[in-house]
C-alpha cells in the first residue's frame, strides 16, 4: 500500500493526526491566539509552571551539573555523578532493589522487555491496554506473549495455567493506572498470584502513578506497601514529575542484565545532567505536594460523580477520566465542542484505544479548581 493511499484511508476515517501550534502559559495554551483550559497534559500535580519551584532549582544547581549535553551514553563518558545521585536516593525506598536511568519511558519498555525476552523460555501475559512501548517490546525481539482481557484475572489464570509447564520464567505485563481507561491494576491479586506461582515475575508501569500517590509520591505500588513484590517497577519523570526520562526499579543482577543488554540504555547519549538533576530536585520535594494530591483526588471524585449525574458514559477511577463517544467522527465533534467553549482537550482515536471506542480524556491536575471544571460540565 502506498504512503497516499495510507494516509488518504486515515483522513477517510477521521483518524489522520497533525500537530497542533500551541503557545504555553501556566495551565492554559493558545492555540491560534485563543486562550484554552489544557486538560490534555499529563502534568498532575502542575509542577511544570510552578515558578517558584524553578527559581529554587537554578538558584540551587551545582555548577558540576549545569549541562545541557551529556554528550555520551552512560558507559563511555556520559555516566554524570548526578545519575548515581538519583538512582541512590531512590534506591532507599525500595528493600533490596536498584535503580537504573533510562532516557524516557519509551526506551525503557522497549530495550528491557526486548532484553529479557532473550531469556531461555520466558513468556510473557500481557494485560491487553498495556502501553504501545510495552508492545513493541515484545515485538521488537519475537517474543512469546500473550494478551489477557483487560483488568481479567480468570483469563489471566487460564493462561498460566495452560502455559505454565511449558516454560521457565512468566513475566506479567501491567500498569498500576492505566493512562486511557484511567482505571487501576488490582495490584495485590497479581501478588498473590506470584506466590501460587513461583515462575510468574510482576513487570508493571508506574507512568501515570507515581507522583501522586504515596506520601513521597513513590507511586501506586508503595501506597500499597507492595513495592517489593514488583520484579519490575517502572517510574517515569515525564508527567507527574514535570521533568523528563525514566528509572527501572530491580535486583541487583537485572539492573547489570540491563546495562549489558537494554539496547536503548546502551547506545543513547544519556540524558543531559541538567533535567537528571531536576529530577532529583522534584524528589526530594516530594512530601510538600501532599496538598496538591488531595486536591487532585477532591477534583477527579467532583468531576466523575457531576457526569455520571448527566448519565454520561465515562471511565475513570481516579484523574483521568475519559468520556467514552465510540465513533472517531463523534469524538472530534465534542473536541470543536469543548475547544469553542475554551477547553483544549482532544479527541483520543484509534490506534491509541480500541476501534469504536473514541474518547475525549479528561487529564486533571492539581492547578485546577472547581470553576474550571464546571466550565466543563455547562459545554457537555
Amino acid at each position: 500500500m502506498s504512503v497516499d493511499k495510507i494516509l488518504q484511508d486515515l483522513k477517510n476515517d477521521h483518524n489522520f493526526r497533525t500537530l497542533p501550534h500551541l503557545r504555553h502559559e501556566g495551565k492554559f495554551v493558545y492555540k491560534e491566539s485563543k486562550k484554552l483550559l489544557n486538560l490534555a497534559s499529563n502534568d498532575y500535580l502542575a509542577l511544570s509552571y510552578d515558578e517558584e519551584l524553578k527559581e529554587e532549582f537554578l538558584s540551587n544547581l551545582k555548577k558540576e551539573y549545569n549541562y545541557f549535553s551529556s554528550s555520551s551514553s552512560r558507559s563511555l563518558s556520559g555516566n554524570f555523578g548526578i545519575y548515581e545521585e538519583l538512582e541512590d536516593y531512590l534506591k532507599a525506598d525500595f528493600k533490596d532493589k536498584e535503580i537504573l536511568h533510562f532516557n524516557s519511558g519509551y526506551h525503557l519498555n522497549l530495550s528491557c522487555i526486548a532484553a529479557l525476552s532473550s531469556l531461555n523460555k520466558t513468556l510473557f501475559l500481557a494485560d491487553k491496554l498495556i502501553h504501545a512501548s510495552m508492545i513493541d517490546g515484545l515485538r521488537l525481539n519475537g517474543a512469546d506473549f500473550f494478551r489477557y482481557k483487560h483488568n481479567d484475572l480468570d483469563h489471566l489464570v487460564s493462561l498460566i495455567q495452560k502455559h505454565y509447564e511449558k516454560y521457565e520464567n512468566i513475566i506479567i505485563l501491567s500498569e498500576a493506572l492505566f493512562s486511557m481507561d484511567g482505571d487501576f491494576s488490582d495490584l495485590k491479586a497479581l501478588v498473590e498470584l506470584k506466590k501460587n506461582y513461583p515462575k510468574i515475575k510482576l513487570y508493571i508501569d508506574e507512568a501515570h502513578s507515581v507522583g501522586c500517590f504515596d506520601k513521597k509520591g513513590l507511586g501506586f505500588a508503595k501506597s500499597l506497601g507492595l513495592e517489593n513484590e514488583i520484579d519490575f517497577l517502572v517510574f517515569t519523570f515525564g508527567k507527574a514529575v514535570a521533568s523528563m526520562g525514566a528509572c527501572m526499579i530491580c535486583a541487583k543482577k537485572y539492573k547489570d542484565f540491563f546495562i549489558n543488554k537494554a539496547r536503548a540504555f546502551i547506545y543513547s547519549t544519556a540524558l543531559p545532567p541538567i533535567n537528571v538533576a531536576f529530577t532529583l530536585f522534584i524528589f526530594k520535594n516530594m512530601a510538600k505536594f501532599q496538598n496538591k494530591r488531595e486536591n487532585l483526588y477532591h477534583l477527579s471524585q467532583f468531576l466523575k460523580d457531576k457526569l455520571q449525574e448527566k448519565n454520561l458514559q465515562i471511565l475513570g477511577d481516579s484523574y483521568i477520566i475519559s468520556l467514552i463517544l465510540g465513533d472517531n467522527k463523534k469524538a472530534l465533534a465534542i473536541a470543536q465542542i469543548l475547544e469553542k467553549g475554551g477547553i483544549f482537550a482532544p479527541a483520543i482515536k484509534e490506534p491509541t484505544v480500541p476501534k469504536n471506542t473514541a474518547r475525549i480524556r479528561f487529564s486533571l491536575h492539581a492547578g485546577l479548581d472547581q470553576n474550571d471544571l464546571e466550565q466543563i460540565l455547562e459545554l457537555l
